[in-house]
């Protein structure tokens, strides 16, 4: 099967994998496809799609979205020089990251999965066969582990996995459709 590149707009599978990406942008008003994002995340939440999401997807979505929160309330500074200097910085944003996983977690259409220890195997076999970097490795180890074709993304590494669906709302990558 060929990789296939979709639209937002495009008909929706029956399950669907949600790249850390996907989540950063719907839920980060400054994000450079904020709108594309959460106007699919409306569709999602009108359709009949199942989406996955793993807890890596979680674990990396939350530190992208605190350390751009803290990036953004403490300009000129990094993230790591605020943290450093003040570990405690965080829990202001604490509350916000935990709306937004317990909103995904409660969500009726959303299952939320995990690794399991042969992962790693798999993940270094798509490192050799993809060039992935191990994060994104493991979530395609997750994907097909649970039988899942289809991701959101904006991602472009992706699209050098043959059998994969790739949606997406980032015009570089559709125009490679």
């Amino acid at each position: 099967m060929k990789t296939r590149i979709r639209s937002f707009t495009a008909p929706l599978p029956y399950v669907l994998y949600w790249d850390a990406n996907f989540v950063v942008n719907f839920a980060y008003e400054a994000a450079r496809y904020f709108l594309e994002c959460a106007d699919f995340l409306t569709r999602l939440d009108e359709s009949q799609t199942t989406s996955y999401v793993s807890t890596l997807t979680m674990d990396e979505a939350c530190f992208v979205l605190l350390r751009l929160k803290v990036e953004e309330d403490h300009k000129p500074a990094r993230f790591w020089d605020v943290y450093n200097a003040d570990p405690s910085v965080i829990e202001h944003y604490v509350d916000e990251l935990q709306d937004l996983t317990e909103g995904i977690y409660t969500h009726p259409r959303i299952r939320l999965v995990g690794t399991e220890p042969s992962f790693a195997l798999e993940a270094l076999a798509h490192m050799r066969a993809f060039h992935f970097l191990p994060r994104d490795a493991y979530h395609l180890a997750t994907m097909f582990h649970y039988g899942i074709d289809s991701i959101i993304t904006l991602d472009a590494d992706f699209l050098a996995v043959p059998e994969i669906n790739i949606y997406t709302c980032v015009p570089a990558i559709l125009e490679q459709a």
